[in-house]
């Protein structure tokens, strides 16, 4: 980052034989163009990781401190000067416009600190922001011509909860990632070093000021264009109806009856422990994943390693996309994994690996087969239960060939 206050030197994840720190998955989030939601306890770094972030865009970024009586409109328009020096002159016509978009339009980077503490009618703006619009007075202005990011704060203690409020699941939807900072608190050598460097307990805004926003937005085009490999687009396919698949058929056909109602053999595996993500959160891990490439390519990783651990890769997005989503069942998370969505999603992590290693050579040459044109129908029957996806992605990659 063009200056960097933030300290912490604790790895996310390893990838690729490289370490992914909590800077780098700001940065994977930048260059995907995903929101991030950082939450965790106050005081340990949370807002001036954020504000660290501010300093790539110049003044091009924007600082909102979330509270109740805020109305996000208004940060996007202002009174039109021309309003008064027509009113003073006594030639104001009819239909003439009071009001102006500022400046702030082309912001690209909006951070909104405490965001927890706004009430769902404050939220419901901020979910426009998110999604890189700003609505006013009837009318959609798109912000930051073309690229826009948001980052949020909030304490561990303000968790957004589908019981509390029926925003809570779309609003971590539309943050993208999201990352419990608690769990990878920075080592006591960074501390050490961000005490002696100052004592002072209020959040420091960098005073490099130098605009990075060109080189960022030419990142994330890059990575928008780039063709996802196959191999990636299959594994988000496993995590969207692969684990889908229950006895009952489908998870998301059992609506609230999952996972009570499930057979007896699927309680306590992976079939009770975690849903199917949504189609915006395939995308958001598929982004993520092409991001956190881009990054160990920059610290070395080769290219053979990066397409070879193309499912890695997509774990390691899926881990911080989907952990945090709504997605796993909290009361095993509980009884099982003492309340740590992480090893939770470690776990069905794991089954995941162990299913794509025993299917390898059937997706191999079944995908073969079907880029011949083709399919073979004793490899079409390995594809049951939760692959049975396979069948219908096989079937379509033959039938553009010109095969049957």
């Amino acid at each position: 980052m063009a200056q960097n206050i933030y300290q912490n030197s604790t790895e996310l994840t390893q990838l690729h034989g490289k370490p992914i720190y909590m800077r780098d998955v700001v940065d994977a989030c930048l260059y995907g163009r995903l929101n991030l939601f950082l939450q965790g306890n106050t005081g340990d770094g949370k807002t001036q990781l954020a504000k660290d972030a501010m300093s790539y865009f110049g003044d091009k970024s924007l600082f909102v401190l979330g509270r109740n009586d805020m109305d996000t409109r208004e940060l996007f328009r202002q009174l039109n000067p021309e309003f008064f020096k027509a009113l003073k002159e006594g030639r104001l016509e009819r239909g003439t416009n009071i009001r102006e978009l500022t400046d702030k339009i082309d912001t690209h980077l909006i951070v909104v600190d405490e965001m927890p503490n706004c009430v769902p009618a404050v939220r419901a703006q901020l979910f426009n922001l998110f999604d890189g619009f700003v609505e006013l007075d009837g009318v959609a202005y798109p912000i930051g011509k073309g690229y826009s990011v948001g980052i949020a704060t909030g304490n561990i203690g303000q968790r957004f909860t589908e019981s509390s409020n029926d925003l809570g699941r779309a609003l971590k939807d539309r943050m993208h990632v999201v990352v419990d900072t608690d769990y990878f608190y920075p080592q006591a050598s960074d501390t050490l070093d961000i005490l002696a460097k100052s004592t002072n307990p209020r959040v420091e805004f960098g005073t490099d000021k130098k605009d990075e926003s060109a080189r960022i937005m030419q990142k994330a085009r890059e990575i928008a264009e780039q063709d996802v490999p196959l191999e990636k687009l299959i594994v988000a396919n496993y995590l969207l109806h692969g684990l889908d698949y229950c006895s009952k058929g489908s998870k998301r056909k059992m609506k609230e009856a999952w996972p009570n109602q499930l057979e007896n053999n699927e309680q306590g595996s992976d079939v009770a422990l975690v849903l199917p993500c949504s189609t915006r959160a395939a995308k958001s891990i598929l982004r993520l994943s092409q991001s956190f490439d881009d990054i160990v390519r920059t610290k070395g990783a080769s290219q053979e390693a990066v397409q070879a651990g193309y499912l890695d890769s997509m774990m390691q997005a899926y881990k911080f996309v989907a952990a945090y989503s709504g997605v796993l069942n909290e009361s095993m998370v509980d009884a099982k994994y003492d309340g740590n969505k992480y090893s939770a999603m470690d776990a069905v992590i794991t089954t995941t690996r162990q299913q794509f290693e025993a299917q390898k050579e059937n997706i191999a040459g079944g995908t073969y087969d079907a880029f011949s044109g083709k399919t073979n129908q004793k490899v079409m029957d390995k594809f049951t239960g939760r692959w049975a996806f396979m069948k219908s992605i096989l079937q379509d990659f033959a039938k553009r060939q010109g095969g049957k």
